[in-house]
């Protein structure tokens, strides 16, 4: 007893048909021809299934970060627009406290018979009064758009008092190292 030719993964060839037969032939049960979606591989570029079904949760886990970072992002700016208004309400408090002693000085100074230097007083007293005003109206873009408009119209006098306001600081951190120090020097 002979055996019949079997193709790999054919049917047995038919020796009254001739190998012509199985050209047209289905494979043999359980010996079908494996395509590329049936091997893992799914159509676009040839990306195995396994790895496009793992690109799933991992770009899931990529939103959910990056929302996460928005949201943190977003809490820090809204906390620190917060802080900046309380600050800048606290420079207005503190402004206005200046006009306020601008004024007693002012009237101090009518007392001793000494109204030029009053009035004087008195006109820097109301500027520095406008100031807390402003302050306290305006919103920090509001402060920003203005002070941009300044710069573009006066840039001399704004480098001035951007000088001015780093020799103040410079003096300010100088004497506060003194404090922290131990003491002043003499």
């Amino acid at each position: 007893m002979t055996m019949p030719d079997f193709p790999a993964g054919r049917a047995p060839i038919d020796p009254d048909l001739g190998p012509e037969s199985t050209a047209t032939s289905r494979p043999a049960p359980g010996t079908e021809a494996v395509g590329p979606e049936e091997e893992g591989m799914v159509g676009r570029a040839g990306v195995p299934a396994p790895a496009r079904a793992t690109r799933a949760p991992i770009r899931e886990a990529k939103d959910q970060v990056v929302d996460q970072v928005k949201t943190s992002f977003r809490q820090a700016r809204d906390r620190a627009a917060s802080s900046l208004t309380e600050s800048r309400v606290q420079a207005a408090d503190q402004i206005g406290g200046m006009a306020a002693a601008f004024r007693q000085t002012g009237e101090h100074l009518r007392g001793e018979n000494q109204g030029r230097a009053a009035d004087l007083a008195d006109s820097l007293a109301e500027q520095v009064d406008r100031a807390s005003s402003y302050l306290r109206e305006r919103d920090l873009p509001a402060i920003r758009e203005d002070i941009q408009g300044l710069a573009r119209r006066q840039p001399a006098m704004v480098l001035g008092i951007g000088f001015a306001l780093g020799l103040l600081g410079a003096r300010f951190f100088k004497s506060s190292e003194r404090h922290v120090a131990g003491g002043y020097d003499a």
